[in-house]
């Protein structure tokens, strides 16, 4: 016998108590940014006041690629907020995937990358462990 390490899909079963927690976690995130954004200002303004004249453009551009990128995260954040409150309760969204460990005998059939497993989670609780198997072993 062998043990090997598979993926795990993680799903959720959408709840107002999931989009609540969701929500809560988009605004962490927002908050974060924003910090992120003050932060790399400060640190922009204390640069050019240290560094000559000739190197403020260089300076000028890494911080203001640094920004834009935030800007453009609290942008997806925006979206992903909108998207969620087009998510009707009862659907199933992907939140991730965990290792599963499996035992594998001569004999057995490979687990193929076909044959994909979920977990099923609603409001914190493990509601359904699916296994999907391959066309050959429906016919069993």
């Amino acid at each position: 016998m062998m043990r090997l390490i598979r993926p795990v899909l993680v799903k959720h079963i959408v709840t107002d108590k999931k989009k609540i927690q969701i929500i809560q976690q988009f605004k962490e995130d927002i908050a974060q940014t924003k910090r992120e954004i003050e932060q790399l200002s400060f640190q922009l303004h204390k640069a050019l006041r240290k560094n000559k004249e000739s190197d403020q453009s260089k300076i000028h551009a890494r911080y203001n690629s640094n920004i834009r990128s935030r800007e453009d995260k609290l942008k997806n954040i925006s979206f992903q907020i909108e998207q969620l409150d087009k998510l009707e309760e009862g659907m199933e969204i992907q939140e991730g995937t965990v290792d599963s460990i499996i035992d594998v005998s001569i004999g057995d059939r490979w687990p193929g990358s076909n044959q994909v497993a979920e977990i099923i989670i609603k409001d914190g609780i493990i509601q359904e462990i699916r296994e999907s198997r391959n066309e050959d072993d429906r016919l069993v």
